[in-house]
Formats: structure tokens, sequence, C-alpha cells
């Protein structure tokens, strides 16, 4: 189990150092989210096959305690969450599907360009250094608006990830966009996409 902790570790810390690098110098060109993900497995296998033994493949995060939301026309919304799963609850598939938030439409909030780093700040900064972890997330695989990079470049943070939105953050964000009723039990969810607790049982809402 050494070579591979050794081997994962050190392709985190050289993933960090060039994706910090790269950020400050391109951060005003368009960031293509399955390019970057298809290069990142791509440097990670370079490494397993220079160590003897392999190593763990590594899981892309879905959630943490905040998520910058960038939709289709590069307007940018934002959420927290308290970050704490039941392992009990869900299946071996949660490894990779994301798991079901019930998020609602009133958690999730507009923020305007111009207050992007201080609303971040004020939002992310004042929490444990382990907690200050940003998911950036987006509608489109190509980023044009990449003014988040501003905000990771100056500041300390744990970790970040960019991907995809999920169906229930695109979801609820169109209930939100539109200012309609939203229901969880009321959506054909595709569960394929997407994973519910066991023990979860939607109760339709007068």
């Amino acid at each position: 189990m050494t070579k591979p902790f050794v081997a994962l570790m050190t392709c985190f810390f050289l993933l960090n150092c060039v994706k910090k690098e790269e950020n400050i110098i391109e951060k005003k060109k368009p960031y293509i989210i399955s390019y970057e993900d298809d290069k990142f497995e791509k440097y990670c296998d370079s490494i397993n096959t220079h160590t003897s033994g392999g190593f763990l493949p590594l899981r892309k995060s879905f959630y943490g305690v905040s998520q910058l939301i960038i939709d289709k026309k590069g307007n940018l919304y934002f959420y927290q969450k308290r970050y704490l799963l039941n392992p009990c609850s869900y299946g071996s598939e949660n490894d990779t599907l994301p798991h079901f938030l019930d998020l609602q439409p009133e958690n999730i909030v507009k923020i305007p360009q111009a207050s992007l780093n201080y609303f971040l700040s004020e939002n992310i900064l004042n929490k444990d250094k382990n907690r200050r972890i940003l998911i950036v997330a987006s509608q489109n695989d190509t980023i044009k608006n990449t003014s988040f990079f501003d905000f990771i470049n100056k500041n300390q943070l744990h970790a970040y990830t960019i991907r995809r939105t999920t169906q229930e953050e695109d979801t609820v964000l169109k209930y939100k966009k539109n200012n309609t009723s939203y229901y969880s039990d009321d959506i054909k969810w595709d569960k394929t996409k997407i994973t519910f607790p066991k023990h979860l049982k939607f109760v339709k809402k007068e």
C-alpha cells in the first residue's frame, strides 16, 4: 500500500502546483472541463505506468460545503450545505453518482459579477482551513466566465474542484429562475444520474 499511496500523493502535489501556475497565467482563457479532466486522467495514468503496483483511482468530489454554479449564460449562483454524509444511506454507486441533497430554490443565491470575490471571501474564508473548499459547477462544458480564478489564485483554499452541474442543481436552478413552486417528489428523476438514500420516501406537499 506504500507505493500506491506515495503515487497518489505525488499526483495531487504535482497537479496542484501545475494547476495554480496555469490558472494564474491563463485565467482569462475559457476553461474546458472535459479537456482538463482528460488531461488530469492521462497525467495520473502516466504516473501509474512508472509506478510498480499502480495506485488507487481518484474520485472527483461532487459536493463540498460551498458550491459556485455558473449557468449557461455565465451567471453566477452560490449555495452551501452541511457536508454530512451517512455512508449507510447510500450504495456503492455513490462513488460515481451525486447523492440527493434535497436542495431548495431558496438555498441558491445569485451573485453579482462585481461582488464575486467579496462574496466568496465572506462565505468561505471565515471557515476552518480544512473547510475552505470551493466546488465550481458549470452547466456548459466550456466555461467562458473564469472570474472565479481571481478568488482561487489570491486566497489560500484547502482545495477546489471544477465539474459539470448535477441533475439536481440544474433542476432546482430552473425552478428558482422561473420563480415557481418546487417539490422534489414531483420531479421525474433520472436515477441513472443521482443516488437517493435507501430510507428516503417522498411525501407530496400540499
